[in-house]
């Protein structure tokens, strides 16, 4: 797939690269700030305008791929349809990682606060785990390995699992009941992160056809392999 980066007079498929990378890094940002306030930081306008500027770069980013592709697919005599087909639709990933990043802001606008909770170095690691998964997974997507990016998916895989048995413990954890909302929260965020991270990377590894695969729940991905 990639022989096509290699030719010459693709540079508005490689800005196409770029721009998703920065979108990554962009995302990466804004879950930054948002854990930073739910993790003793708290709300203020200030953060608040940063979460939202930076989103709102990352919604224009999307539509600015969306443009460069529609336009190579019109106008060059060249076209790897496939791939642009895959970055037409990864790009929403990379729009959604920001989102979610942004709704783990609006739990701490509702009160959340992590910072003086008993299973607070649980929580981070959490925290730590996903926030290092987006810059790995801009790497991997710069360097278009495609191995890293098989080896990446692989360990976010696992993730989805503990995010899905953390909502569950949330539900049945005893003590307030906002303190069981924001963890649910909380962790159900973190999944769909995850999940996007994943879905970016088939644009790697997998075949057009295949690409959402991650969205799906593992017990359904099977009957869609």
């Amino acid at each position: 797939m990639f022989e096509f980066f290699k030719s010459t007079g693709h540079s508005a498929i490689e800005s196409v690269e770029q721009m998703l990378v920065t979108m990554l890094t962009d995302g990466h940002e804004v879950y930054t700030t948002a854990t930073d306030a739910l993790f003793g930081g708290g709300k203020s306008k200030e953060t608040k305008r940063e979460v939202r500027a930076t989103d709102k770069g990352i919604n224009q980013a999307q539509r600015d791929v969306r443009r460069e592709l529609m336009l190579h697919a019109a106008v060059s005599e060249s076209v790897d349809l496939p791939l642009v087909l895959s970055y037409m639709s990864v790009v929403k990933d990379a729009e959604r990682i920001g989102d979610y990043a942004k709704n783990i802001y609006d739990i701490v606008r509702y009160g959340a606060d992590f910072q003086g909770a008993p299973d607070r170095d649980v929580l981070n690691g959490y925290r730590q785990a996903v926030g290092d998964l987006i810059l790995e997974a801009a790497a991997v997507f710069e360097s278009r390995d495609e191995e890293r990016a098989q080896q990446l998916v692989d360990k976010a895989d696992g993730f989805l699992d503990e995010h899905d048995a953390a909502v569950k413990a949330a539900f049945n954890m005893d003590g307030a009941v906002p303190d069981a909302v924001a963890r649910a929260l909380y962790f159900r965020y973190l999944k769909r992160i995850t999940a996007h991270i994943m879905n970016l990377l088939t644009a790697l590894v997998m075949p057009v056809d295949q690409l959402d695969y991650y969205d799906e729940d593992k017990e359904d991905r099977r009957d869609t392999a």
